[in-house]
């Protein structure tokens, strides 16, 4: 009876947005740290969140990037910092996917690429309030922003996919 109420394709798109966002996770901690660009390293969790509100809408980007997001902090050592900015980044992905721009790839890079710089700002922020060099700071975060898109732009196909339900 249970069953009976219980929306199956719902059901296997959350298991597989899950799945994504544990590969997401493994790719950006285990596999992409080693690689780095005049020594940073690159950040593209964000383009995930922005991919799953562009597909799903902003509710669901909302909760993949809370979901996300605290695991990122966990990650990263942060306290709260990823918690408050990846649903924010979802939801909007989400909103600015219905009424303003299509889902195609074209939009979906220019909203991971500000979503890559909001995340840098969000990071820069408590650096700045300790005191540490803005110039220093500026430079990180426009060679992580720029050294993330390759894989953003790898991760819109498998998210449209599941969208899709093309799996």
């Amino acid at each position: 009876m249970v069953w009976d109420l219980i929306n199956r394709e719902k059901l296997r798109r959350a298991l597989l947005y899950l799945l994504y966002m544990a590969v997401c996770l493994l790719a950006q901690d285990s596999i992409f740290a080693n690689f780095r660009l005049f020594g940073k390293n690159m950040f593209f969790l964000p383009a995930a969140v922005v991919a799953v509100g562009m597909f799903e809408d902003g509710v669901w980007g909302a909760v993949f990037g809370l979901a996300l997001g605290f695991l990122t902090d966990i990650s990263y050592d942060y306290t709260a910092l990823f918690v408050a900015v990846f649903p924010v980044l979802g939801f909007f992905a989400g909103v600015l996917s219905r009424w303003y721009v299509n889902r195609r790839f074209f939009a979906y890079m220019l909203i991971s690429t500000a979503a890559g710089i909001i995340s840098a700002f969000a990071q820069m922020l408590g650096l700045m309030l300790a005191g540490h060099e803005l110039g220093a700071m500026l430079w990180t975060a426009l060679i992580q922003v720029v050294w993330s898109l390759p894989m953003a732009a790898a991760l819109y196909f498998p998210c449209k996919a599941i969208a899709r339900k093309k799996i």
